[in-house]
């Protein structure tokens, strides 16, 4: 993922989270047959940024990053988007993307769906309704996400990635 001085655009972390639930197997498109994808819902601390026509784009700060003054950016010069996103109905046609995604938040979504799985079953099984699990992240200067039990995030802005889990349907 490309970080700018700026930090990340909103609609390349959006990508990266799509990309993300895809690869971890819990999409609509999924060949695995245990858990799906009901919703996701993204909680973004963010930094507005004046383009040069005079309008505004917002960025995903990384940790560390700086303002103008050179003093890190803090909740007090952020704004928060939330975006819902709920997967379309399933097609016959299977959508197929490219690109490089993060490891790391692919590698988080697959443990709690592992462990999503492995809790309604059992000697004693029982039917799992839903799960919701909210990922705390942030992002590196370099491009990478760093997961809420990184030691670096306790004095960062953290970002949100809900997902509400639910049994596969065909």
């Amino acid at each position: 993922m490309k970080v700018t001085d700026q930090g990340v655009p909103v609609d390349t972390l959006v990508r990266v989270v799509k990309d993300s639930v895809k690869r971890a197997g819990v999409s609509r498109t999924s060949d695995a047959k245990d858990l799906q994808v009901g919703s996701v819902r993204l909680i973004l601390e963010v930094v507005a940024s004046k383009t040069a026509g005079g309008g505004l784009e917002f960025f995903v700060p990384f940790i560390g990053m700086k303002l103008k003054v050179g003093a890190k950016v803090t909740k007090a010069e952020t704004h928060t988007i939330d975006i819902a996103l709920v997967p379309p109905q399933k097609s016959k046609v299977r959508d197929v993307r490219g690109g490089d995604v993060e490891t790391a938040l692919v590698e988080a979504i697959s443990t709690i769906r592992q462990a999503m799985v492995s809790a309604a079953g059992g000697d004693d099984p029982w039917v799992l309704s839903e799960g919701t699990v909210d990922i705390s992240f942030a992002i590196t200067k370099t491009g990478t996400i760093s997961i809420g039990a990184d030691g670096e995030l306790a004095s960062e802005l953290t970002n949100t990635l809900r997902l509400v889990l639910h049994p596969w349907q065909p």
